[in-house]
């Protein structure tokens, strides 16, 4: 997670959603590309979720609003360099002598939760490192939201940096069923037959 807080960025951000075009009907696409929460002097905050990589024609929806907002090419082309240079500003100021892989927030199930994070290896810049984690039953116990997911559904995920790709794999561990690759489509993928753990 990243903090726009210098006020020359925060008026480009300000500047590019106001001259959004608001169109009221509904959207069935993939995850968002960057989403931004915007706190108030009141305490009161907004949500934003952007689509702005790549082909993707310049969509914002403000949540808890119906409908979603098109965005002029200046102003997409703007938020995407407010983004990643702040994206960029982030990674380069933390410790890269200890990287850390992204924090994942999942959808499922009609539920949104940031993940738990497991055992893993990463490299960042040429500096590589590996954690040993809590056993899956121990990090399961630690894990507050438990959606209720069934075989097929479509589970998404929202990275804090967008990693270079994502390989999921699906366990069934009481089952003699080997490990499963499952296939991943901007940055969502559905859920294996049978029952298992992911």
């Amino acid at each position: 997670m990243a903090t726009i807080s210098d006020p020359s960025s925060f008026e480009r951000f300000v500047q590019a959603i106001t001259t959004a075009e608001y169109d009221r009907g509904q959207l069935d696409i993939a995850p968002s590309d960057y989403s931004t929460t915007v706190n108030m002097k009141d305490g009161i905050s907004y949500e934003f979720s952007f689509w702005i990589g790549g082909s993707n024609s310049g969509l914002l929806i403000k949540s808890g609003q119906m409908g979603h907002y098109r965005l002029s090419d200046t102003s997409k082309k703007d938020l995407l360099d407010l983004f990643q240079s702040t994206f960029k500003d982030k990674i380069s100021s933390e410790d890269t002598a200890n990287p850390q892989p992204p924090s994942v927030q999942v959808t499922v199930g009609g539920e949104r939760f940031e993940a738990i994070q497991g055992s893993y290896c990463w490299n960042d810049n040429g500096k590589g490192v590996c954690v040993d984690m809590a056993s899956y039953d121990e990090l399961v116990s630690k894990q507050k939201v438990h959606p209720k997911a069934i075989s097929g559904d479509r589970v998404e995920l929202e990275f804090s940096y967008a990693p270079k790709e994502i390989e999921v794999m699906a366990s069934f561990p009481r089952e003699e069923r080997p490990d499963e690759a499952l296939s991943v489509d901007k940055n969502s993928f559905q859920l294996a037959a049978g029952s298992g753990r992911q």
